[in-house]
């Protein structure tokens, strides 16, 4: 019986089938992932998605930054792989062999460890502990049968969309819906019938709590008095000792919490673009995990400049030119001593032989240091047994993450340089030599003068010191001018005198050394080339083009088949006249050949191209030539023929009249002249083009009828949008007609009331006026009775007393 042991190397199939797998499944069926690869687990598997398909994982070279930060965070959390590991950016599996590797390069002691000779590397014959973090092996060409069978199972299962599951709840949900509707309208055919069919609730007991609130105390009936709620604002100390509100509460939400809800957010953002889109998902995470969008560039740590570009191109300048001068010219000529070396400064002060090639090196560096002290940590034994501590390295422990050493470059101008002309260091003796000049006394005489700017390589004192000096006084200035002019008049007077002999030194080899320069090719331009090749390109494609037929030239039409078009047993006759036709015959038949087969009529893509025959290549005056021979004969024979005068009109009739005299006979397979064809022969030859017709007509037809289903397809949508924006028109056309209707009408309604407002007001003012006046009469005969009512009352009071 043979057992299958699951585990082993990864191959690029089993990766592949994964990726798909985990595509359709998600990350947390696993179970049923395996279950596509037949030699792996559920176990195996998701640690192969988790430590190396992940698009997540960063598979680029460990940075300077990223080694501080483990070997930082391996020091404050030893072991704690998983923990360390989101913080670096990497898997646990790649801290863990850094951090080893990190080791090894420590105990070695170099910067340039190689791991060729690691003990942790495998030998032949040894089984990988780890192989989910490994890359995956190619496929063989000949893959074993159940990888083939695993393969095709694979392909089938993920390419099942819809299974047999999928398929019943898909059908379950349809007769759902479809006894619904049918319910819906059942009760809505009785309820149109008068019917009653109020569905019956069934008696629950106990509490309905889909109708009713349990335990419910409904508030009394009217205002309710607030007089006795009268809020007192409690003391800090009463509030906190009453209620015992914690830290948090008082000082509110922390930056932390803030960033943990936010987190949390994306995490969940994540996980549902995840679940809807995973492959957006994977892409969106392969663009964020690109080391050409996520690495940050590192701040270039420069410091100020301190020379200017014009003092550079000075100095540049001058070493140009002390160079040059003291290579042409010798020095034991008699103008030697007039010049001086600019190349390296003389006395104290001067610039150093060769200028360092790197900032001069630390006392170590940091990542192997702290390599060396985690090496020697868990090399040390335990304190019981005493002993002495292991010598550490200095490190920085002020933060979670290591602290950045930016690297200055040191300001040459605090260091004390030797002043151009100025006097030389106590103690040593001046240098004056046939090539130097004794400094200006006036410059070396100024107190406390400051340097301006770096000092300029100026032993004849071409330039003026005053530029580089700063600190003097006007009467100082005098005295040091004065100063200059006498020097220069002493030093005038001291010239020798002039002998007026004079050397000419022809050189040798110019002229050589120059037409060697001359014949030394240049190297030319890509720019250049790529003009010279498309010109090249266009030439010959140009020359190609007037190399073909005249039926190219001027794309006329071709026959498909060259089978027939030249009938072999047309000139069999003997003679000069019959070989040079059989020899054109032969040529038209050739070059018909090359041209069907090298440019087709009809072009199919999976048609494979044809074995273009070759034919002879002739130069372009040989077709010249050619073409004015076979002008001068068609000169010769329409003056023998007495076509000289003929006009381009009766040319085309003529063509035209020979053009309908051929006529394709089908049982010949070939034209003929319609003259000679019998009735026969031209009701099948005009029958062939009716068919040819027809058949013309419903392949356009076909193709017509497919575009219209196209074009149905993308207008569908706009059609029926279009018909509904009709409706709408029609609609408020019909309701802008009706408002205009009701305006005209309110229009004449409000004329009528205008004209018969005035009548109106006149009667009512009418009536107005009557009511006034009786009103007044009323009000005197009130006045009248009341009067004769007080008479009868006092009357009577009288009549009683």
């Amino acid at each position: 019986m043979r057992i299958m042991i699951k585990g082993g190397v990864w191959k690029n199939t089993e990766d592949e089938i994964l990726k798909a797998a985990v595509m359709k499944y998600g990350k947390n069926q696993w179970s049923r992932i395996s279950s596509l690869l037949v030699r792996k687990s559920a176990k195996q598997c998701k640690a192969r998605w988790y430590e190396w398909l992940d698009p997540s994982i960063r598979k680029t070279e460990w940075t300077r930054d990223e080694d501080e930060k483990l070997l930082h965070l391996a020091k404050l959390m030893p072991t704690q792989w998983r923990t360390i590991a989101p913080i670096v950016g990497r898997t646990p599996a790649q801290c863990l062999e850094r951090y080893e590797k990190l080791l090894d390069a420590a105990c070695a002691k170099d910067e340039n460890y190689e791991g060729g000779e690691d003990p942790r590397r495998l030998r032949p014959g040894e089984i990988d502990p780890n192989p989910e973090s490994k890359p995956a092996r190619p496929d063989p060409v000949d893959m074993d049968e159940d990888e083939k069978e695993m393969l095709s199972e694979a392909r089938a299962r993920l390419a099942n969309t819809k299974g047999k599951k999928a398929k019943r709840k898909a059908r379950e949900k349809q007769l759902e819906e479809a006894r619904r509707l049918a319910t819906l309208q059942k009760r809505r055919e009785l309820k149109a019938a008068g019917l009653d069919n109020q569905r019956r609730m069934r008696k629950r007991r106990g509490i309905d709590y889909s109708a009713e609130i349990p335990f419910e105390h409904k508030p009394a009936t009217g205002f309710f008095d607030t007089s006795e709620d009268a809020y007192t604002k409690p003391s800090d100390e009463e509030f906190i000792g009453a209620r015992g509100v914690a830290k948090e509460d008082m000082e509110g939400t922390r930056r932390a919490d803030i960033e943990d809800a936010l987190r949390k957010h994306d995490m969940k953002t994540g996980q549902v673009n995840e679940r809807h889109n995973l492959p957006d998902h994977v892409q969106h995470v392969n663009e964020m995990n690109d080391p050409d969008t996520y690495r940050k560039r590192s701040k270039l740590m420069l410091p100020a400049p301190q020379i200017s570009e014009r003092e550079l191109e000075e100095l540049a300048k001058m070493g140009a030119a002390g160079t040059l001068e003291n290579a042409e010219m010798d020095a034991s000529g008699a103008t030697g001593t007039l010049l001086n070396e600019y190349a390296t400064p003389r006395g104290p002060g001067a610039t150093p032989m060769r200028t360092p090639m790197r900032t001069p090196k630390s006392q170590g560096d940091a990542i192997l240091q702290e390599a060396e002290n985690l090496y020697k940590l868990t090399r040390t034994e335990t304190p019981l047994l005493g002993g002495e501590n292991p010598e550490l390295h200095p490190s920085d422990f002020t933060g979670v993450t290591p602290k950045r050493k930016v690297v200055e470059t040191p300001n040459t101008l605090m260091t004390p340089r030797a002043t151009p002309g100025g006097s030389t260091v106590g103690g040593e003796t001046p240098r004056l030599g046939s090539h130097a000049v004794p400094p200006s006394p006036s410059v070396a005489s100024i107190a406390g003068s400051t340097p301006l700017r770096t000092p300029i390589r100026d032993g004849l004192n071409i330039n003026d010191p005053d530029s580089l000096m700063v600190g003097s006084s006007a009467r100082e200035e005098k005295a040091k001018n004065k100063a200059l002019k006498s020097e220069l008049m002493s030093g005038l007077a001291d010239l020798p005198a002039p002998k007026n002999e004079y050397q000419i030194e022809v050189p040798d080899g110019g002229e050589a050394e120059e037409e060697e320069e001359d014949d030394e090719p240049m190297e030319e331009d890509a720019v250049d080339i790529a003009a010279r090749r498309q010109k090249a390109a266009e030439e010959a494609a140009a020359l190609e083009f007037r190399k073909k037929s005249k039926a190219l030239q001027r794309e006329l039409p071709r026959p498909i088949s060259v089978e027939g078009v030249v009938d072999p047993a047309r000139n069999r006759g003997k003679g000069r006249e019959a070989e040079a036709s059989r020899m054109i015959d032969a040529e038209m038949g050739a070059l018909l050949t090359h041209d069907a087969a090298k440019y087709p009529v009809n072009v199919k893509k999976d048609k494979k191209p044809k074995l273009v025959p070759e034919i002879e290549d002739f130069d372009e005056d040989a077709l010249a030539a050619a073409s004015a021979l076979i002008k001068e004969e068609a000169e010769v024979v329409r003056t023998e023929l007495g076509h000289t005068g003929t006009t381009k009109d009766e040319y085309d009739a003529v063509w035209l009249t020979c053009l309908n005299d051929i006529l394709w006979l089908p049982e010949h397979k070939a034209y003929g002249r319609a003259k000679n064809a019998t009735n026969s022969q031209c009701l099948a030859s005009v029958q062939g083009d009716f068919e040819r017709s027809k058949g013309e007509m419903d392949k356009d037809a076909k193709r017509a009828a497919k575009l219209e289903q196209k074009v149905m397809v993308l207008t569908a949508g706009y059609t029926k949008k279009a018909e509904e924006l009709t409706k709408q028109i029609q609609s408020l056309w019909e309701d802008n007609d009706q408002a205009r209707t009701q305006l005209q009408c309110f229009k004449t309604f409000a004329h009528q009331e205008d004209q018969a407002a005035a009548p109106r007001l006149e009667e009512l003012q009418k009536e107005l006026e009557v009511q006034r006046e009786r009103e007044k009469t009323l009000q005197l005969r009130y006045e009248t009775l009341l009067a004769e009512q007080e008479e009868k009352v006092q009357v009577a009071a009288v009549a009683a007393a």
